[in-house]
């Protein structure tokens, strides 16, 4: 009886074994199984198209938004250069509307006036003032004078005299001042050029 009850007993335990061990693998195959899909989960969710198209409308925002603030700065600078043109332009009105008081002024005084000397002396100090202020912004006149040598940049031939009295190419007459605004020709003086009389018979 007792040798049949070891028996009994040794086989239970191997019994209780295998079944932890069954267990066991029935575990650990269940949690790799979970592990595998877990993976495969993880890794369907964002596809390469999926991925690229978001990244495409990311980068087409962007856009947008670069174009629009590029646009806002465009228009801000058109708004500031034409506030500056503007206050630019008032203040040489202003200057010139002292001018056009001082013209008023000595309009009525030669009206009265019986000394012409007082008169040219008045007209010369209105040029002096109206000149001032153009060379105030920057307009200089260009330097021509008679005999002086042509330049095509500075000057506009209107006119060509035959004559030897003066080296060929050089200036008889001066018609209208030329002017530069800041080194930049605006009007070329326009005069006569003094031309050989050889190189006309030639």
């Amino acid at each position: 009886m007792k040798k049949s009850s070891k028996k009994e007993t040794m086989h239970s335990n191997e019994d209780n074994q295998k079944q932890a061990g069954n267990s066991g693998a029935r575990n650990s195959g269940s949690s790799a199984k979970k592990a595998d899909e877990t993976t495969v989960s993880s890794g369907t969710e964002k596809s390469p198209e999926a991925v690229c198209k978001e990244e495409n409308e990311l980068l087409k925002d962007q856009l947008f938004r670069l174009a629009a603030d590029f646009d806002n700065f465009r228009k801000r600078t058109v708004r500031q250069m034409e506030e500056n043109r503007t206050a630019v332009l008032e203040q040489v009105l202003l200057d010139f509307v002292e001018v056009t008081d001082n013209f008023e002024r000595a309009l009525k005084s030669a009206r009265t006036a019986e000394d012409m000397g007082s008169i040219v002396s008045g007209i010369e100090q209105l040029s002096k003032q109206f000149f001032s202020i153009l060379e105030k912004y920057g307009l200089e006149k260009i330097i021509c004078e008679k005999a002086g040598e042509f330049d095509p940049h500075k000057h506009e031939a209107v006119q060509h005299i035959e004559t030897s009295e003066v080296p060929d190419n050089t200036i008889v007459d001066v018609y209208k001042q030329g002017y530069a605004l800041n080194e930049k020709i605006v009007r070329p003086a326009m005069v006569s050029v003094a031309k050989s009389p050889e190189e006309t018979e030639n």
